[in-house]
């Protein structure tokens, strides 16, 4: 497998050095990106919550618009990609003695990979996870790869039931989002989500999906979000792979799908489609 790294391709295998401190301590932010035909969806939004990271970890490195989807094009060529693929960016650093404060002689390293992307689920099978997200942590606003532990296990608990994905609730016993996913109760007239007080990540998509809820007459709500209001309408999962998907809570008696999720579902589709014909014609 071939991977982009700060302007080269390499192999997979030699890509990160012993040293590197994402690969250590987890001190890296990252991001997943949907691309079709070497063109990502919603690149600024990606790189916006990307730049809060590194800011956050204090990595000094440029994260330009630009050079990122130049990168992700030339190797989508490389691997001749003819389709969808998940492109995975990750900015690091390596160098510098041992120990949990980065050093001043570490540098930032960029990483970009590509895998093809699978088809988005008609319907995902949901669990409630005895594990718990928490409210206060700095790194809710952003992908870090040192804080997905309580993801993993709450998907590996899921993943043992017989589930694809898990909801993980906050300290309060509310509804935070899923291990890689936001979540949304859709009703007739009424769009519920987690606020991002209670421990939900600003995810893309999330914030599509607010947006067109107001175009579609949809009230948007985000706010606290109990167990049992996941049984008041529908439940959709989205991120920027899966984007908004139907889910099915456990031991629910689940939903014919109603015409309010259909109506979401259909909106960001179109806002998809859009995103990718304006970059494609963008590089033609």
């Amino acid at each position: 497998m071939i991977v982009w790294r700060d302007g080269e391709f390499v192999e997979a295998a030699g890509a990160v050095a012993a040293d590197d401190r994402g690969f250590l301590i987890g001190d890296a932010v990252f991001e997943t990106i949907l691309v079709d035909h070497g063109a990502p969806a919603f690149l600024d939004r990606h790189l916006e919550r990307m730049r809060r990271g590194r800011d956050t970890l204090g990595i000094a490195r440029n994260l330009d618009a630009e050079e990122v989807s130049a990168a992700i094009d030339a190797l989508a060529r490389r691997k001749s990609f003819p389709g969808r693929a998940v492109c995975r960016v990750t900015l690091s650093r390596s160098g510098g003695p041992r120990g949990l404060a980065p050093h001043g002689s570490a540098k930032p390293r960029l990483y970009l990979s590509l895998a093809t992307a699978a088809a988005p689920p008609e319907r995902l099978r949901v669990i409630v996870s005895g594990r718990r997200r928490w409210t206060g942590a700095s790194t809710n606003s952003f992908k870090c790869a040192g804080a997905y532990a309580e993801n993993m296990l709450a998907r590996t608990e899921a993943s043992s039931r017989g589930a694809d994905e898990a909801i993980l609730l906050n300290e309060a016993g509310r509804v935070a989002c899923a291990t890689s996913a936001n979540l949304f109760v859709v009703m007739d007239d009424r769009l519920l989500t987690p606020a991002l007080s209670e421990g939900a990540m600003p995810g893309v998509v999330r914030g599509i999906l607010l947006e067109e809820a107001e175009t579609l007459g949809i009230e948007p709500s985000q706010s606290l979000v109990t167990p049992d209001d996941l049984l008041q309408g529908d439940l959709l999962l989205t991120n920027s792979v899966i984007g908004p998907a139907r889910a099915e809570l456990e031991g629910s008696p689940g939903s014919g799908g109603g015409a309010a999720a259909g109506r979401l579902i259909a909106a960001y589709q179109r806002r998809l489609d859009a995103e990718f014909s304006r970059r494609t014609g963008a590089r033609a």
